[in-house]
């Protein structure tokens, strides 16, 4: 008759977020429970727990957390770790990161676009707020003004002038405060009465929003 030896049943080889999780609900905790024991955020702890560890603070701080935490549990550190190196097959040597594969993949996945889509909108604006300065310049701008005649002040014995000169097409044109009107091209002719002695010929031209051209011709009728 055969004899059989009563073997212990190795169990599933638990990841270390499993570990995490059955030993916290063995001790009937919830994670906000161990967020408080923790004094951490309960991010955090769901993070140790899915084994999402780009949701950790980089570098020793999401070691730091994991060591909090199994310590908490009343679990072997070294050993966790070491499992959770052998399931994954990485090695590194001297001191061993666990996270640090995953915040760089973290950073080439979020940090990165997020830079780039803020340099993006940066530039957008800069670019908005040039063409608007340029679009602003533009319509407050004088209007260009020329006087064809009188080229410059005069002396003379007629009671009569002739004032031509050009603008632009959209511009408003007065002669010693009287509007006078300009053609399509913006050019302007107005007769004017003279009297005796000096006289004072201003010719403004002015767009809807723009600051004045103003020329003044002096005029000396003898």
């Amino acid at each position: 008759m055969s004899v059989f030896t009563a073997r212990p049943v190795l169990s599933e080889y638990k990841s270390i977020g499993d570990q995490l999780r059955s030993t916290r609900l063995q001790k009937n905790w919830s994670v906000v429970d161990v967020s408080n024991r923790l004094k951490v955020k309960p991010e955090y702890v769901r993070a140790l727990e899915e084994e999402d560890y780009g949701l950790l603070p980089g570098g020793i701080y999401g070691k730091i957390f994991l060591k909090k935490y199994v310590n908490l549990l009343g679990l072997d550190y070294k050993n966790i770790v070491k499992n959770f190196i052998k399931e994954r097959r990485v090695y590194q040597s001297g001191d061993i990161d666990v996270f640090s594969k995953k915040v760089i993949k973290r950073h080439r996945l979020v940090i990165f676009p997020k830079v780039f889509r803020n340099g993006l909108i940066v530039l957008a604006i800069i670019t908005f707020f040039l063409y608007l300065g340029i679009y602003l310049k533009k319509i407050t701008a004088a209007p260009n003004l020329l006087i064809i005649q009188p080229a410059g002040n005069l002396v003379q014995k007629e009671l009569s002038m002739n004032i031509v000169g050009e603008t632009e097409p959209e511009s408003e044109v007065s002669i010693n405060g009287q509007v006078v009107l300009i053609d399509k091209s913006g050019g302007f002719f107005q007769t004017i009465i003279l009297k005796k002695g000096v006289n004072m010929i201003v010719v403004k031209a002015k767009k809807k929003y723009s600051r004045e051209q103003t020329i003044t011709r002096q005029i000396l009728v003898e």
